[in-house]
């Protein structure tokens, strides 16, 4: 078998096709790849091992039927029900979307984003991580321990693969359900990315496991040696509940915070949507560090600072004030609630194709 990473791509809310995430993770990180001096003409698929795991085709057959408003909610979710094969809802879900969507029907962004945020919540949640699940533990053992394992999720995928994570490294070996169990060392990830994080946002409202105290941490307790938290100044979906450990051997001891803990944040702005996955990874400021941490492929300081100018010159003059003075209005707080994240999504969506325009 031989030694080449793996990287497993676990993609947002939103449409995403089968092979989408991979051709954005492969373009952005190639434009950082091709200016750093020998290696010009090489391909970050053609140095790792790139496994992307969809679950994509739950939420679009959701997104389907709740498009079809004609139709009462509970008959709606009633043909998702039957066709997801779930055995109900609960209670309340009928009438939490009957009034979201007085609220949210004009705004698109609620039938083709929001609405996937929502329906995670409910037992349809439980299934995407069985499925998630079952396709990580079969990916890393086909691989580890001679292949180097590594995670990068994005947006709702980050607590996709928190929630996942935390079960399939629970500790205690459950018999009889559908996850399986990896074991802390035989199992261990090199690294996880959550870019544009909102593991804690989500868990405010679930309450599945709490990214403070779960597995999904960078010790000996934890399930990987490294951990990447990536975040946009001007990205407000990971400001709410932010996930930001403090270096007070809460979340870890001291030496395994310093050795295995990094925020990353950015400013720059070459594309107004600053949720989006591809132009995250298109930052050095990110793909350099990613390409450090997989594949120990370092650019010369001169290189380093030559790679940072030319991206700085590609951005988009005086986006970030622009941006910022759209989004003052916007109120973040710490309180999780999906009232607002659904409130501040429709205002992001709304600034963000006021600049389209």
């Amino acid at each position: 078998m031989s030694d080449t990473p793996v990287v497993i791509l676990v993609h947002g809310m939103g449409k995403h096709l089968p092979g989408e995430m991979t051709k954005d993770f492969v373009n952005s990180v190639n434009f950082n790849l091709n200016q750093i001096s020998g290696h010009e003409a090489k391909k970050i698929d053609d140095l790792v091992k790139i496994v992307e795991i969809n679950y994509d085709e739950f939420f679009d057959k959701v997104r389907k039927k709740m498009a079809e408003k004609a139709k009462p909610v509970a008959d709606r979710l009633d043909a998702i029900r039957k066709i997801t094969g779930l055995v109900s809802w609960g209670a309340d879900l009928v009438q939490k979307i009957t009034s979201l969507e007085s609220k949210y029907n004009d705004d698109e962004f609620f039938y083709t984003h929001w609405l996937d945020v929502i329906f995670y919540t409910t037992l349809l949640g439980a299934k995407v991580r069985v499925d998630v699940a079952k396709k990580i533990a079969e990916t890393i053992r086909d691989n580890a321990p001679e292949n180097k394992i590594h995670i990068v999720a994005h947006s709702l995928g980050t607590a996709v693969v928190h929630d996942t994570l935390s079960q399939l490294f629970r500790g205690d070996f459950i018999a009889n359900d559908d996850i399986p169990d990896l074991d802390l060392v035989t199992h261990r990830l090199k690294s996880v990315w959550m870019v544009a994080n909102v593991s804690r946002m989500v868990n405010s409202f679930t309450d599945i496991s709490n990214p403070y105290r779960s597995t999904v941490r960078p010790s000996p307790e934890g399930c990987m040696d490294y951990f990447r938290n990536v975040r946009h100044e001007l990205d407000p979906f990971t400001r709410i509940c932010q996930f930001d450990p403090k270096n007070d051997s809460n979340w870890v001891q001291r030496d395994f915070f310093e050795s295995g803990y990094k925020n990353i944040e950015t400013s720059a702005i070459t594309k107004m949507n600053t949720h989006d996955f591809a132009e995250y990874i298109k930052n050095p400021k990110v793909s350099l560090p990613l390409l450090r941490q997989i594949l120990r492929i370092i650019p010369s300081k001169q290189n380093s600072d030559e790679i940072f100018d030319s991206f700085r010159t590609a951005s988009l003059a005086g986006a970030f004030d622009e941006l910022k003075e759209s989004f003052k209005d916007i109120k973040i707080t710490d309180t999780g609630s999906l009232n607002s994240f659904l409130t501040i999504g429709k205002e992001f969506s709304k600034t963000v194709e006021k600049f389209r325009d």
